[in-house]
């Protein structure tokens, strides 16, 4: 089930995204959204790994979340929320510190 619903995030994001592209015939608007979408699948390939540790794991889904009500404003409105977009990298830098300290422990 949740293959689906990814597959069928992954369309609505193409269908956006070519919407978008439509509108104003500009190539930048499509290599930046197709940035955010690529980007978007990283972060959340990234979540099989914080599984170790679960608050951290918990907290980058909400980001992830975030991350794509950010791409989909880019999509609809062409409004760059940088906080929006930045949200995931803190939780990757949140993973990497507490994977640090528990390793010197």
């Amino acid at each position: 089930m949740v293959y689906v619903a990814a597959a069928l995030l992954l369309i609505a994001f193409g269908i956006m995204l070519y919407r978008a592209y439509m509108q104003e015939r500009d190539l930048s608007v499509l290599l930046k959204g197709g940035a955010m979408i690529g980007a978007g699948f990283f972060f959340i390939s990234f979540s099989r790994s914080m599984i170790v540790y679960k608050p951290l794991m918990i907290l980058h889904i909400a980001m992830v979340i975030l991350y794509g009500y950010g791409v989909v404003l880019y999509l609809l409105r062409r409004e760059t929320k940088v906080a929006l977009l930045g949200a995931p990298v803190v939780s990757l830098a949140l993973f990497f510190i507490v994977a640090w300290f528990f390793r010197e422990v």
